[in-house]
């Protein structure tokens, strides 16, 4: 399509403007697009708005940019737009400018088709919270044995909020360290618990295991469980429910969850998991250390006089030792499904 005639196009549209290839190919990139974003937000919300405000920004920048550079020939050289009785590198500049004009117009389009996907699989979403009662699931087991990682994908794929109750243990143990106290003072931990800023839970800290050593200490001062107690059950009495991840969600927090699922592995293919974890965050450990530290962290959740970690007597059993993060995923699924309809056994 020639300069000129992608002007008129704009200025005045008439039938041959509406069947040409420059017309239609926006709203069959729209259309294709929008498919992708509404995959891609179904799989990963956080992904996809990462992604979709990237597009957007680069799309307006791109627009933006070729508008002005399209001005200035209107403005300051309109022989080169209105007739082609001009130098061949002013047509050549010229054609180039339309050209990014159109490929803006390309990148915008794709933009708004990307956030139009996102926002048919989000009210999809709702639609289908509407049409699901009210579902609370507590995923409970011992470190490294992948409970964290399946409560994400149970709440991704029930579009339900996730909570990883071992975090709240960990930020409370990182405040008390950093204000001088000892984990072991419950009058310091107390204070760290009752002035805890759930905003704070994705400090990248929380994730060591040094963070997952000092959690179980203040874990252990009742008064500190007691505090956090009500944070967690009000999160659970969300309208749809949620899923909640930790040591004792279906025996203490929960215990009238919907579904309540055991997760386990042994001590040496989750200390295998949680090295490799460590290894990819450039954290120098060894496996050894790591397996130690889960026997040790093991043996102070189970045997704490409050709340200790111990699978509810309904609870489904699901053993990872020898079950990836995808198998593990579906062995979930079909027992959460199993028990709602009222026929599941004790073990997947």
């Amino acid at each position: 399509m020639s300069g000129p005639y992608f002007l008129e196009c704009l200025s005045g549209p008439n039938g041959d403007c509406f069947s040409s290839p420059f017309f239609l190919a926006p709203f069959a990139l729209v259309a294709l697009v929008a498919a992708g974003g509404y995959a891609a937000r179904r799989a990963d919300v956080a992904s996809f708005r990462r992604v979709r405000r990237r597009a957007l920004r680069f799309s307006t920048s791109l627009l933006i940019l070729s508008l002005a550079a399209v001005g200035y020939f209107l403005i300051f050289d309109p022989q080169t737009v209105s007739t082609t009785d001009t130098s061949p590198h002013a047509q050549a500049v010229w054609a180039a400018t339309v050209s990014g004009l159109g490929a803006s117009v390309g990148f915008v389009a794709g933009a708004l088709g990307l956030s139009l996907g996102g926002w048919i699989a989000k009210q999809v979403g709702r639609r289908e919270r509407m049409n699901v009662q009210r579902l609370v699931i507590a995923i409970d087991g011992p470190a490294a044995s992948g409970k964290g990682t399946l409560a994400k994908k149970v709440a991704l794929h029930y579009a339900l909020p996730c909570l990883d109750t071992g975090l709240l243990y960990r930020a409370v143990a990182r405040d008390v360290i950093a204000s001088g106290g000892e984990l072991s003072d419950p009058i310091a931990a107390v204070a760290a618990a009752q002035a805890l800023n759930a905003a704070t839970l994705d400090d990248g800290r929380l994730r060591g295991p040094a963070a997952g050593d000092a959690a179980s200490i203040v874990a252990r001062i009742p008064e500190v469980r007691a505090a956090l107690l009500k944070y967690q059950r009000a999160f659970a009495r969300q309208p749809n429910g949620a899923v909640l991840d930790g040591r004792d969600i279906g025996t203490v927090v929960c215990p009238d969850a919907d579904i309540k699922i055991f997760v386990t592995a042994s001590a040496e293919e989750r200390a295998r998991r949680r090295h490799l974890e460590y290894q990819a965050r450039g954290e120098a450990t060894t496996y050894e250390d790591v397996l130690s530290d889960i026997r040790r962290r093991d043996a102070r959740d189970s045997s704490r006089d409050i709340s200790p970690m111990e699978p509810a007597r309904d609870a489904v059993h699901l053993d990872t030792t020898a079950l990836d993060a995808d198998a593990a995923f579906q062995a979930t699924l079909e027992a959460i499904e199993a028990r709602r309809r009222g026929r599941c056994g004790k073990n997947v």
